[in-house]
Parts: structure tokens; sequence; C-alpha cells
């Protein structure tokens, strides 16, 4: 079973923050495949900061909510800038009410009242700052989908990068990406989600066909 990627909220314990993150945590765990834990996420066998360092640094990444300027959560951040974590700032105030020496990064401001906003710009972060190794992928799948084309006889239009990535992340916590020299496998991994129609019954009987003659 593939290692799921974890991902370490840094946040102000705040009510109202509480119910963005049950929404954060539900929309990306649905999404991306993500583990996503906050540091009151379990029962304390140790200091309370041990813990937290030690979520951090397994981190694959930290988002920060730095909305009121809270001193536990810039600690937090500071352990996570350290540990070499990519980090994505979120905050309802204005960029400019930051401190000064996180005013060089990219915030994500956002209003609880339009999520919708909110959700977008988030999914560009999350692309981005995993999207070197799926880039890779979207190029290798492109090339299946033009010898698919090429031997079945259709015509079928690929999916955008961002949609193509965020299935590869979702399919790659249920069972893996396959390595590169079992072929036959990743075609049956990636073409699907490249596809831009594959509900299309000509297309998903002209699909079965076409894997079954690589297995011959």
């Amino acid at each position: 079973m593939p290692s799921q990627r974890y991902c370490f909220v840094a946040m102000p314990f705040r009510p109202e923050l509480n119910f963005f993150f049950l929404y954060l945590k539900r929309y990306l765990e649905e999404n991306y495949g993500l583990r996503i834990e906050r540091g009151d996420a379990s029962v304390l066998t140790k200091p309370l900061m041990d813990k937290i360092r030690e979520q951090i640094l397994r981190a694959d990444l930290v988002i920060g909510d730095v909305t009121g300027n809270n001193a536990n959560v810039f600690y937090e951040l500071g352990l996570a800038h350290a540990g070499g974590k990519p980090i994505l700032f979120l905050t309802q105030n204005p960029p400019e009410q930051t401190p000064v020496d996180i005013r060089q990064f990219e915030f994500i401001q956002y209003d609880l009242g339009k999520h919708e906003e909110l959700l977008a710009k988030l999914d560009n972060a999350i692309r981005n700052a995993f999207g070197e190794k799926y880039e890779g992928l979207f190029e290798k799948a492109r090339e299946y989908l033009q010898r698919f084309n090429n031997e079945s006889g259709l015509n079928c239009q690929q999916k955008p990068l961002d949609d193509f990535q965020a299935l590869v992340m979702r399919g790659e916590q249920t069972g893996g990406i396959p390595p590169e020299d079992q072929e036959d496998m990743l075609v049956q991994f990636l073409l699907p989600k490249i596809i831009s129609d594959f509900t299309d019954a000509v297309v998903i009987k002209k699909y079965t066909e076409w894997v079954s003659s690589l297995n011959r």
C-alpha cells in the first residue's frame, strides 16, 4: 500500500476556524487523498511541542493560516520553513497586515462566505506544490493517448493537466502508480485519467479492446 501524503495545518484554535478546518480537511482528503492533521489531532503521549515538531517534520506539505497573526502559528511555520517544507499561506486579513518578514511569500486571502473562490486558489496551490512529478506523468499519458487514438481510430480529447493531476493523486493513494517497467499497468492507470470523456460507451469498449491487445 502506498504511503499517503501527509499535510499539517497550522492555525489558531478558534471556534470559527474549527469549522473551517473540518471543511478544509474533508475537501483535501476527498479530492487529493491527503491525510490532514492539526496539532490537536491525537491524544498526547509526549509534550505538545515535541508532538507538533514531529508532525511538521513528517509532513509533505504545511498549510499555515496566519489569520490574526497568532504567535503559535508563526512558531510552527518557522519549524516548517527550517525543515524545508513547502508551505501554503492562508489568511482572512489583508496581506499587508502580516509581519514584514513573511510578506515576501504568496498568500491565499480568503473569505469564509466565498468558498468557491478559496477552493479554486487552493486547488492551484496544491497542484503547484506537487506539480513537477505530475507534469512528467501527463506527458507520458499524452503519448499513450496518441497511440490509443491512432490504433483505435478514435479522436479522444485530453483532460487539462489540473484535472489529470487530481485524478492521479487520488488513484495514487488507492493502488499506487505502477513503475515504468510495467508499461501495460502504467497505460491502464494513466490513460483513463487523461481521456476527456472516458464515460462514453464507445470509448470504454475501444479502450478495453486496445488494452487487451497490449497484453497478448
